[in-house]
């Protein structure tokens, strides 16, 4: 027994290392340096982990309103012992994060910018957010430009200056930016600089003058938030993954800027999007001169198909896809309430059989396996649509329900017996739908 105890005990003290840092790396700072009582093997191996993350659970700061002294006391407080322990860190910093609720943008930081541009720093994250924001965001220290092993850069509410003497970051593959002003050539220097990159995030980012040639050989996601004025894809052979929260746009920009893509497999779309090109085009075409041939996944988000303009874009979105394979509806439940009654708001049905859009005829949909309808409503438009794919899919496997919170249990049942009644051109189509049973 005394064996079988001591045994035990020497479980944690007998690991590996590397075992040892892999399981720290998981634990947040303080609870890492918590570990140093275990034994000595593990007195001392937090201050080599390689990767550091300065969250809220470093440092949490009560939101409430403070004058600018009190603020900048808070701010040299968790500066200091930030500083702490980076003085007592022993080792390479492979990834990095400050991401503190109420920090504020300080010169204290560039200190630290400085120190991880020469510890190997491979994933660094910077985001600034919440009480006491400064508006002007952190002005990014010129060092982080010679961290020349960087592969993913995250910033939040900073300023961006390209030095002159940079060469480029080779290695970077990963690149998030959220509201983060940039020099207007940003984006045509960097990014010929960064020849391996294969994921960029634009958040509300200012400072471009909406100009954006993207020049990424190896670029397979994208992610815009922003304006999609004068943005072009010169050089993007592998774009697969586009996700489009837009505005101030038209068709025409529209149609150019999805003539320059030819591999995009999964696209994403909000309905702001769709409504400033119903706003700005009275005559939506039924599908787009250059149709998406290639794209098999198709997300709309917060849909409100309440103008017939709209309902137009939504079909020429549909229609302009002939090889998809999943297509997921994304419901904005509020606007869909308020609308539920309306004449107009049922004519959907009337367009989708209609014969000037031979896209939803017999041959459409052939490829369509799944199709998820979120945050339903019970509508009769959400009726309509899903009695159409279920008549017009053929390799249909799954049309996966679920409904908006605030539904009572008698409309969604009332919605699953009418749609469970459809015709069903697919034998293997299964409807599921997301029912609350604890109601």
């Amino acid at each position: 027994m005394k064996r079988t105890c001591d045994s035990s005990a020497d479980r944690l003290t007998d690991l590996p290392v590397e075992v040892i840092q892999r399981i720290l790396v998981f634990l947040p700072i303080k609870d890492a340096a918590k570990t140093s009582v275990l034994s000595r093997k593990w007195r001392h191996q937090w201050r080599s982990i390689p990767q550091l993350v300065f969250d809220d659970g470093f440092a949490r700061i009560p939101r409430v309103s403070e004058s600018e002294s009190e603020s900048k006391v808070r701010n040299k407080f968790i500066m200091l012992n930030l500083y702490r322990a980076l003085l007592v860190h022993d080792g390479p910093i492979t990834k990095f994060v400050l991401s503190i609720p109420g920090l504020t943008p300080c010169d204290e930081i560039d200190n630290v910018v400085l120190h991880l541009s020469n510890k190997g720093l491979q994933d660094l994250t910077l985001e600034f957010y919440g009480p006491g924001y400064n508006k002007d965001g952190y002005q990014l220290h010129s060092s982080l430009f010679s961290a020349i092993h960087l592969k993913c850069l995250t910033l939040q509410s900073c300023e961006v200056t390209q030095p002159s003497w940079f060469i480029g970051f080779s290695k970077l593959t990963d690149l998030r930016l959220e509201e983060v002003t940039l020099p207007c050539d940003f984006f045509t220097n960097f990014l010929t600089m960064c020849p391996a990159l294969e994921s960029l995030r634009v958040t509300d980012c200012g400072g471009y003058a909406f100009e954006l040639e993207i020049v990424a050989p190896f670029l397979k996601s994208f992610h815009l938030n922003g304006s999609l004025k004068d943005i072009s894809f010169k050089c993007t052979p592998r774009l697969l993954s586009l996700t489009l929260d837009v505005y101030e746009t038209d068709m025409h920009e529209m149609v150019a800027f999805f003539a320059s893509i030819t591999t995009l497999q999964q696209l994403c779309i909000s309905t702001q999007f769709m409504r400033e090109l119903a706003e700005a085009n009275k005559n939506v075409p039924t599908r787009l001169p250059s149709p998406l041939h290639g794209l098999e996944v198709l997300e709309i988000i917060d849909v409100a198909l309440d103008s017939l303009e709209l309902k137009h874009v939504f079909l020429c979105l549909i229609t302009s896809s002939p090889n998809l394979r999943r297509l997921r509806v994304e419901i904005d439940f509020n606007q869909l309430f308020y609308l539920a009654g309306t004449t107009e708001f049922s004519s959907i049905r009337k367009l989708l059989e209609a014969e000037d859009c031979p896209g939803f005829s017999g041959r459409f949909f052939q490829h369509l396996k799944v199709f998820r309808l979120e945050a339903s409503c019970g509508t009769q438009v959400e009726l309509d649509l899903v009695r159409f794919i279920l008549a017009t899919a053929p390799l249909l496997q799954r049309i996966h329900i679920t409904p908006a919170c605030h539904l009572s249990f008698e409309t969604r049942l009332k919605f699953t017996v009418e749609a469970m009644r459809y015709k069903r051109v697919s034998k293997e189509a299964q409807l599921i739908y997301d029912m609350d049973f604890d109601q």
